[in-house]
């Protein structure tokens, strides 16, 4: 069963230069190589080096006919041909896990938000017919043809919010070392019009339900920075002037922070032992790390395992003082000279 987690963010936060550096971390941690689902319409440019090279295999799903693809993939297959674009002429095959050590969907917004679309332009009625379908007609090679238009039922939420969790389920349960899903940010409100933020997917009453789904759980901000820099004057390029430009901090939380603006809580978490969160906390005050051009989520991931790895060797420690003291070996079964604790009470 794989390790997984979500990254969040607005647009613009490095999630894509995130999963880039996940990359990494799957190839220093196993030697294998990820896997890369995309169906977000930015597109994959930060990671293009590491396609380039190899380290990562990239899918674009055809939004068209995404449902029955994404469920295939969820469960463990792949396309033999990548880089074909034609869902129903795509042939999928089993995922060589031999090969891939690591998996990214990007992202859980685009794949509800296309799930959505495709409902209502196909017309699927899923408990309740969709609302005001109409058609209207255009000119294709020559030809006046209709194309179908429709807004999305209320079953429809529930139908893909089912959906999502079937997919992220069995995503969860491949077996490769890690899941990353990315996606956007959302500030939503409950029944109660309480406030609740956090990834946002089709439906407010999910933003608080993915982080339940899944492993780490990292929150991006950014905070806009704004800086005066030399360029060349307009009117004489000789000269310079001021001019000031806008670039964005990020501080990538793990753990429950404000938003600073209305104070309320964005949802994050560490899948560390919890023994560990205060060396975890001593090496990133604050709860966070800020994300570098070279290196940033594979860092954090690094150290969450060296720190899960160091609980295991106290608790392997524990149990050795524990199996010494009651005279049983390493299978926690006593050996012939050993006494119960039941025994030892009673010649007490």
């Amino acid at each position: 069963m794989a390790r997984s987690g979500i990254l969040y963010a607005d647009s613009g936060c490095y999630k894509s230069t995130a999963a880039k550096h996940f990359s990494h971390y799957i190839y220093e941690r196993t030697h294998k190589l990820t896997l890369l689902l995309s169906m977000d319409g930015g597109g994959w440019g930060p990671m293009q080096p590491e396609i380039d090279a190899g380290l990562i295999l990239p899918y674009r799903c055809n939004i068209q006919v995404p449902l029955p693809t994404l469920r295939k993939i969820s469960q463990g297959y792949w396309p033999e041909d990548s880089t074909s674009t034609e869902a129903n002429l795509t042939n999928l095959r089993p995922v060589d896990w031999t090969k891939y050590g690591g998996l990214i969907v990007e992202g859980v917004t685009s794949i509800s938000q296309a799930l959505m679309r495709h409902l209502a332009d196909k017309g699927i009625k899923t408990g309740e017919d969709v609302t005001s379908p109409f058609m209207q007609s255009v000119l294709v090679d020559g030809k006046v043809t209709g194309e179908q238009f429709a807004g999305n039922s209320r079953a429809h939420y529930g139908f893909v919010q089912n959906q999502l969790y079937s997919m992220i389920a069995n995503f969860n349960s491949l077996p490769c070392e890690y899941v990353l899903f990315t996606g956007l940010e959302s500030r939503a409100e409950e029944d109660d019009r309480t406030p609740v933020y956090g990834p946002q997917i089709a439906g407010k009453k999910a933003t608080g339900l993915i982080p339940s789904w899944v492993g780490d759980c990292i929150h991006a901000q950014g905070t806009p920075v704004r800086q005066t820099i030399q360029v060349p004057d307009p009117a004489d390029p000789k000269k310079k002037v001021d001019s000031e430009i806008v670039t964005t901090a990020v501080r990538m939380y793990f753990v429950k922070h404000p938003d600073p603006v209305t104070g309320i809580m964005y949802p994050a978490k560490p899948r560390v032992s919890p023994e560990a969160i205060p060396a975890l906390m001593k090496e990133y005050p604050g709860g966070y790390f800020e994300p570098g051009l070279a290196e940033g989520f594979d860092k954090y991931l690094h150290l969450v395992d060296r720190l899960n790895q160091g609980q295991k060797n106290v608790v392997d420690e524990w149990r050795k003082k524990v199996d010494e003291k009651w005279g049983r070996g390493m299978t926690g079964q006593p050996t012939s000279q050993s006494v119960s604790p039941a025994s030892a009470v009673a010649t007490k």
